[in-house]
C-alpha cells in the first residue's frame, strides 16, 4: 500500500482479495468504511460508501455463485483514495467472463449512494466513485 496524505496528487490504494461468497461481502463493506473514514468522509458519506460497496459486492459474489459450476471464485476489490474521494473497482475472478446482472434495486442503491458507478457488460466487474462533500467546494 502506498500511503500519502489526502491533499496530494498521489493515490493511496489497497487491494483486497476475498472468496466470492456472501460471508465475505461484510469484509468489503468494513474495508470501504474504514478507508472512507481515513479519507476524510463525514459519517453520512461513510455510510453511503459502505452501503454501495456492500450492494455491489453482494451483486457480484451472489450473482457469480448462481452462474458458476464448480471451482472457487474470488472477489478482488481495489480501493483507491484520491484528492477528491474514493474509487472502488471490484471484479470476480473465475474461469471466464460473465456479464454483470444489475437488478433494479441494486441500481437504485448505487444511484442513491455514489456519484458514479459502472457495471461492465462483458465481465463480472463493477466500478464505484464517491467524492467527498468538500471536493465539490474545491471545484467552484
Amino acid at each position: 500500500m502506498e500511503r500519502t496524505d489526502r491533499d496530494s496528487n498521489r493515490l493511496d490504494s489497497i487491494r483486497l482479495v476475498v472468496p466470492a461468497t456472501a460471508a465475505a461481502v461484510r469484509i468489503t463493506r468494513v474495508g470501504a468504511a474504514g478507508l472512507a473514514t481515513r479519507a476524510g468522509f463525514g459519517y453520512g458519506e461513510v455510510e453511503e460508501v459502505r452501503l454501495a460497496v456492500g450492494e455491489a459486492a453482494a451483486m457480484l459474489a451472489l450473482g457469480d455463485a448462481d452462474r458458476r459450476s464448480g471451482g472457487e471464485a474470488v472477489l478482488v476489490v481495489v480501493y483507491t483514495v484520491g484528492p477528491d474521494g474514493l474509487h472502488v473497482e471490484m471484479q470476480v475472478e473465475h474461469d471466464g467472463d460473465r456479464p454483470v446482472e444489475v437488478p433494479a434495486l441494486a441500481a437504485a442503491v448505487l444511484d442513491a449512494n455514489v456519484d458514479a458507478w459502472e457495471a461492465s457488460g462483458t465481465s463480472s466487474r463493477v466500478v464505484l466513485h464517491k467524492r467527498r462533500a468538500d471536493a465539490y467546494d474545491e471545484d467552484d
